[in-house]
C-alpha cells in the first residue's frame, strides 16, 4: 500500500471485552474490578501476584464451585472509579499517571504492598484522577502492561567480595528514584555481619543500607533496603555500593538498584 493522498474512513474499534472464561472458584459481582491471571483467565481483583487489571465486570457471575473456564463473564475495559486506600497507601494528586495497585475487587492502593522486600499486589491500572469519592483508574491490559514495563528499571551490580570496604559502581540509565536495593549472596558469612551502603554520586542514600546477617547465613540469602530520602537519581549518575561490616569470608553478593521513573 502507499501513503494517503486524500481522506480515509479509518474504522474505529469500540473496545469491549469479549466473553472470556472465568477463573475457578470465583464469584464476581457486577461492577467488580476484574484481573487476568498468568493462565489467561479472569478473576476478581485481589491482593495477589501475577495479575493485571482487565476491566469492569458487567454482570454477576458465580463460578465459585466450578473449574477454570466453566463460565464466561462480560467485562469492559475503560476508565472507572474505585475506592481509595488509607494511610501510607492512600492515592493522592501526586500519584496521577502512576500505577494503581489492587487491594481487592473495589479498592486500589498507592503501593505494591511490599513485605520483606517483595511485592504482594498486582497492577490494576493507571491513575487518572483522585477526589473525595475515590480514584479514577484507566483499566486496560495493554496500557497497564506497557506502563509496568516502562515504569521501573532494575540496575544490576555484582559485589566481588563482602570483605573489606570496597566500592562497586554502575551508571543509572534513567532519571528517577531508587525505591529499593536488593542483594543475594553466594556463600556463608563468618565472624560478623556485612553491610552494603547505597550511594548516588558518592552521597549516601537515606535508608539505603542493606544489612546481611552473619548468623545462619547461607548461599541464596536475600536482603534489601527501602530508601526513604536522598534517593533521586539523574540519568548518567553514578550508583554505588560500599562494603562494610565485620564479615571475614570473601563471599560474592549479586545486587540491583530498583529505580522508579519520575
Amino acid at each position: 500500500m502507499t501513503a494517503l493522498s486524500g481522506d480515509r474512513n479509518t474504522i474505529e474499534e469500540m473496545r469491549r471485552g469479549a466473553r472470556p472464561q472465568a477463573l475457578a472458584a470465583v464469584k464476581a459481582y457486577a461492577g467488580a474490578l476484574l484481573m487476568r491471571n498468568a493462565s489467561g483467565y479472569l478473576t476478581k481483583g485481589a491482593a495477589a501476584l501475577n495479575l493485571v487489571g482487565a476491566g469492569r465486570a458487567e454482570q454477576l457471575v458465580d463460578n465459585s464451585g466450578g473449574n477454570a473456564g466453566d463460565l464466561s463473564v462480560q467485562f469492559k475495559p475503560g476508565i472507572f472509579k474505585f475506592v481509595n486506600s488509607a494511610s501510607t497507601d492512600e492515592i493522592t494528586f501526586a500519584d496521577i499517571g502512576k500505577i494503581a495497585w489492587a487491594v481487592d475487587d473495589q479498592t486500589v492502593a498507592k503501593t505494591d504492598g511490599r513485605t520483606a522486600g517483595l511485592p504482594t499486589r498486582s497492577a490494576a491500572g493507571v491513575i487518572i484522577d483522585v477526589d473525595s469519592v475515590g480514584v479514577t483508574v484507566l483499566v486496560d491490559e495493554v496500557t497497564t502492561r506497557a506502563g509496568l514495563a516502562a515504569r521501573r528499571v532494575f540496575v544490576p551490580l555484582r559485589i566481588a567480595t563482602l570483605v573489606g570496604t570496597g566500592v562497586s559502581r554502575v551508571i543509572s540509565p534513567i532519571a528517577g528514584k531508587v525505591i529499593q536495593i536488593n542483594s543475594i549472596i553466594e556463600g556463608v558469612l563468618t565472624t560478623g555481619d556485612a553491610t552494603l551502603t547505597g550511594k548516588i554520586g558518592g552521597n549516601a542514600i537515606t535508608g539505603g543500607v542493606v544489612t546481611i546477617t552473619q548468623s545462619g547465613s547461607a548461599a541464596g540469602d536475600k536482603d534489601y533496603a527501602n530508601p526513604t530520602a536522598a534517593n533521586t537519581v539523574a540519568e548518567g549518575d553514578e550508583l554505588s555500593l560500599t562494603v562494610g561490616g565485620t564479615n571475614a569470608t570473601a563471599t560474592v553478593a549479586n545486587c540491583y538498584f530498583e529505580i522508579e521513573r519520575l
